[in-house]
């Protein structure tokens, strides 16, 4: 199938296509599902969002409903006909969501991250030293390692 081809069934309303008209929307759901999840982590991440828990609940009720609206909605799919239309491609696109949102998230906080790995990093010389000298008390205090 050409790409104009898909595209024309992609935007016409009403087409009412099920598993033997139109299989490729399969791929489709999963396709916009994986570019909601990019542009919500684009968003997340340029907004600075730090509370996890209500960025990662819109974004994945973003990706889970909003093609679920496009294929009821707009194309009056056969939801039936597809063996898993309404949930296919979700985890992929939260997925997404969440490796963009981090990446630009760490990309535009590259200053803490630096004096986050400064402060870890003195802490570790000075707990290695307290390890190597040994209390007056006789009691030798050691810090596990991973």
């Amino acid at each position: 199938m050409t790409t104009s081809s898909l595209l024309h069934k992609v935007f016409q309303f009403g087409l009412k296509p099920d598993a033997s008209t139109f299989p490729e929307l399969l791929t489709v759901v999963t396709s916009m599902r994986l570019l909601f999840g990019a542009m919500y982590g684009v968003s997340l991440a340029v907004r600075h969002e730090t509370s996890g828990l209500v960025g990662l609940t819109m974004g994945l009720n973003l990706v889970a409903f909003a093609p679920m609206l496009w294929f009821n909605g707009y194309l009056h799919a056969d939801v039936d006909s597809y063996k898993n239309l309404r949930f296919v491609g979700v985890f992929n696109g939260v997925a997404m969501m969440l490796l963009v949102w981090i990446m630009l998230f760490t990309y535009y906080h590259l200053e803490e991250e630096e004096t986050l790995q400064k402060v870890l990093s003195n802490n570790a010389v000075l707990s290695e030293a307290a390890n190597t000298e040994s209390p007056s008390d006789g009691i030798t205090v050691r810090i596990d390692e991973f």
